[in-house]
């Protein structure tokens, strides 16, 4: 696959996938062993499939400072996910009792309202990763880092996942304060191939493990500050530490 050709990558120099100095202490790195599907996913946000159903369920996700920072998140959110030679599939299974969204433009900073947050680095080596949020009207934000903003990295917004396909089920009701909702679930297949930047084919990705990261927005209060609840956490309030996501591992 030819790499994006646009000036912010033709100038990039090579920087290393490790902390920083004067980073906080190493946070364990969690693994998840993704099943390959046995059968079609369909990608409706209801995760009725029996590969789905088999799929292990994540650790809940903790503060992004730490699994014993304190206050802990008053809400469940858990991950799946699963593959097969085309795609990468993901679920997000977020507990909500008021699921509210109201951003509807693509490309929009979606983290202003409550959202879910995907981070691939499928190389492992902090350069070229992928992050992409929605919120619960899947409206979607996409985009290439070509390294972590520590770093001097910079965003490029108009780079579209190509054949992202996406879906929101939400349990409950959008927008209506009225009642008490139990949440929203996401459902998400990522084409291989439109993650392959750097020369390497699918197969290449697939034989290796990835870096991924998982995070929840939430604002409990309108006026902020936001809460960050993630997967893996990085110790600081900043997802854009590579190194310190969970790890992808396919079950072959």
């Amino acid at each position: 696959m030819k790499r994006f050709l646009f000036p912010t990558l033709l100038l990039l120099a090579a920087v290393a996938c490790a902390p920083k100095t004067g980073a906080p202490a190493e946070v364990p790195i969690r693994t998840y062993n993704a099943p390959k599907a046995t059968g079609a996913i369909t990608i409706d946000g209801i995760l009725d499939e029996a590969d789905w159903q088999n799929a292990p369920l994540s650790d809940a996700f903790a503060d992004i400072r730490g699994v014993d920072f304190e206050p802990k998140p008053i809400k469940q959110t858990n991950m799946k996910m699963l593959w097969d030679e085309e795609n990468l599939y993901i679920a997000g299974i977020i507990e909500e009792d008021n699921v509210t969204a109201s951003l509807t433009e693509h490309d929009a900073i979606i983290y202003h309202d409550n959202d879910w947050e995907v981070f691939i680095d499928p190389d492992q080596d902090c350069r070229f990763y992928f992050e992409i949020e929605l919120n619960a009207l899947n409206t979607v934000m996409d985009l290439l880092m070509d390294r972590p903003y520590r770093d001097g990295g910079k965003f490029y917004l108009p780079w579209d996942l190509r054949g992202l396909k996406t879906a929101v089920h939400v349990d409950g009701t959008l927008n209506d304060p009225s009642d008490t909702d139990k949440g929203w679930t996401v459902e998400m297949a990522i084409p291989i191939a439109s993650l392959c930047v750097e020369f390497q084919t699918p197969q290449e990705l697939l034989d290796k493990d990835w870096k991924i990261g998982f995070s929840r927005v939430e604002w409990l209060k309108e006026s902020g500050p936001e809460e960050n609840w993630v997967w893996n956490p990085t110790g600081l309030v900043d997802m854009h530490q590579p190194e310190r996501w969970g790890v992808l591992h396919f079950v072959k």
